[in-house]
This record gives structure tokens, sequence and C-alpha cells, in this order.
């Protein structure tokens, strides 16, 4: 029997920990409350707010293409937006479901560079839209917090250390980014040594392929650095469009809350909730955060949601704001996939061993069977 590659490996083993965090999940629940109630709660929620909820999900969608098709624009390479936003689709897709979300970005530059966008182009675009998505998230998140301190720690508590966290990791891009900036060169030193450790502890193979692939992916992101200091403007305007694009995203709670037909606290806080969640989770090395973010909700929102809504409101939560993604995205896969199969079969048909012209095949047919006689 045919030993299964790396990365068959690696794509079943992240589908167990998508699959394990759900079961885990929905034996929680059974053990810890009322199944049946928790059904009925379920489907008796206000469907009018959960469209809402995924309406936001989807809008946030479309700002975050919106920003690759800016840059687009600006680069003068054309493409249709809503080819962008299938991409864009397609690369949370694989985002969520690769460890820390290693797998989205290098789809997405494949994908567009079947549309005829340059790699340099794309991979500049995607470095650009991550830094402006982290400084939206992390001043987004610092503001909020701020404003919100009082009812924010009321409702964390000790688990503050996990915010803290998450703004320290998830500082480091932007650290790198301005660091940059200043000096590529340190830059490029710092991820040698990283490199080298990496190696003696086994953990990286081909050092000098490594070495390769960081200097390549280190002159991409130092061109995005480039576009960054020389049109600030340009980055101000993308800033803002991570910002819309978050803020959609982190109403989801607001609707879920909504739909469970509760009332009492505001969007804001709700949306704070959501906004340093994503915060403390993001770092974590696995598919969708799974298991991070499920047991997160129940912590930061155990004093939003009673004992027995907790688990609805965790499931439908996630529903809105990850299992769509899931979905939708794999409809994109299938589209994507379907499309690479016409072209290679179109590229095989147009090929030069193909016989396409007329005149040709009837020559070919005199070789294969002699001269038309006309009486036979």
């Amino acid at each position: 029997m045919k030993k299964p590659s790396k990365q068959t490996r690696s794509n079943i083993l992240n589908a167990l920990v998508i699959i394990g965090t759900v079961l885990i999940v929905l034996w929680f629940a059974v053990r810890n409350s009322d199944a049946k109630a928790s059904l009925k709660a379920m489907l008796e929620s206000d469907w009018r707010w959960l469209l809402a909820g995924l309406g936001v999900w989807f809008m946030s969608v479309c700002a975050e293409a919106l920003v690759n098709q800016c840059f687009f624009i600006w680069q003068k390479v054309r493409i249709r937006y809503f080819s962008t936003l299938h991409i864009t689709i397609l690369g949370m897709f694989y985002s969520n479901v690769t460890p820390a979300a290693t797998g989205g970005q290098p789809m997405q530059v494949f994908a567009f560079k079947n549309r005829g966008v340059p790699v340099g182009v794309s991979s500049s675009s995607l470095a650009v839209k991550f830094f402006c998505f982290q400084l939206a998230l992390l001043s987004g998140g610092a503001v909020l917090w701020l404003t919100q301190q009082d009812a924010v720690n009321a409702c964390v508590g000790d688990a503050k250390w996990l915010i803290f966290a998450g703004f320290g990791i998830n500082g480091l891009s932007v650290a790198v980014v301005l660091l940059l900036a200043i000096n590529r060169n340190i830059v490029r030193a710092l991820i040698v040594f990283i490199l080298r450790v990496g190696h003696r502890l086994r953990l990286i193979k081909d050092l000098e392929r490594s070495s390769s692939r960081a200097d390549a992916a280190l002159n991409d992101f130092s061109a995005s650095v480039d576009m960054l200091v020389h049109h600030p403007l340009q980055i101000l305007w993308l800033l803002i469009l991570s910002w819309i694009q978050i803020i959609l995203l982190m109403s989801a709670s607001y609707c879920v809350y909504r739909a469970l037909h509760m009332k009492g606290h505001s969007p804001l806080l709700l949306m704070t909730l959501q906004w340093l969640l994503f915060i403390a989770a993001s770092f974590t090395p696995l598919p969708g955060a799974s298991g991070v973010q499920e047991g997160g909700f129940y912590l930061f929102y155990e004093s939003i949601f009673p004992r027995d809504l907790q688990f609805p409101a965790l499931l439908l939560w996630r529903a809105v704001t990850y299992y769509m993604a899931l979905l939708v995205g794999l409809g994109s896969v299938i589209y994507e996939s379907a499309r690479s199969i016409r072209r290679n079969r179109k590229a095989a048909a147009d090929s030069p061993g193909n016989v396409t012209d007329p005149a040709e095949e009837g020559a070919a047919d005199e070789t294969a069977h002699g001269p038309d006689q006309g009486g036979n």
C-alpha cells in the first residue's frame, strides 16, 4: 500500500483537529447542559438577526477583497473585483484549515497568477493587506479596551494575560515592518539566526533552501514596505478599509446575542469582547484557532450569556464567523479546481502536438487509410 505524502498527512491532521474540536464542544455541551434546551434555543432563535450576522460576515469579506483590489488599481493591474473576491474567499478557506493560517496566502498568489497578476504584485498586495489588518486590529482593540476597561475587566477577570499575550505576539509583525523600514539587514540577520537555530534543533532540514525562500519573501516584503513609506495616503485608505472589515466581523457576536432574544448589554461591549478574543486567540498555531476560540468564548462571554444559552450562543457564533467561511470557501475551492481542469484541457487541446486544422486532419486520414478512390 502506498504511503500517504507529507502534505496528505498534514491535511488529514488539520481536518481531525477541526472535527475533534467540534466533537469536544458537543460533548461538553451534552455533559454540562440540557442538550434539548440548547437545540430548542437555536431553533427558536430570531432568523433575522442570524441573517444580519451572516450579512456582516459577508460584508467584511467584501471589504477585505476591496483592500487587494485598490492595491491592484494603484499598480495598474487589471483584474475584476469578483475575481479578487473569489480569491479572497479561497485564501480564507485555506487559512482556516492550515496551522497558523499558513496556507491562505500561497494559494492566493497562485490563483492571482493564473489570472495574470504578477507574483511580485500579488505578494506585495497580500503583505500590505496583512500589515494594515494587524495595525487596525491592534489599534482598534487598544482603543476599545481603554474605553470599555471596567466592563471588559469584569467579564474577562484573570484571563487578561491572554489579551496581553495576544497584543505582544501580534505586535511583532508590526514591529518587523517598522524595522524593515529602518534597516533591512537587521531583519535578514535575525531571520538567518532563527533558521540556523531551527537547523541545529533539526526543525529545518534544508537550511540553504529555507534561506533562499526567506530571502525571496523578504524581497517581496521590502517592496511592500517601500510602498508604505512612499504612499502614506494610500496606506491610510487601506487602513480605513481594514478597520471597516474588522468592525463588521466583530459585530457578529451582537447579532447572535440578539438572535437569542437577549437585551441589556451594549453592542460596543460585545464587539469589544469579540475583538479582544480574536487578538488573544490569533497566535494559536491550530487551524482556525480551534479550541482556543471556543474556550475563550466561554471565558469571555460567561457573564453575558446565561448558562443555558452559552452553548447555543457559541455554536451560532462559530457558525457565523468560522463554519460559514469553511462552507463558502469550499465552494470557491471546487470552482477553482474546475477552472484549472478546464484550463489544462484547453491548453492540451491547443498544444502543437494536437491536430486542429481541418486540412491537416484530412491529410492525416489519407496517410492512415490511403487516398479516396471514389468508387469504394
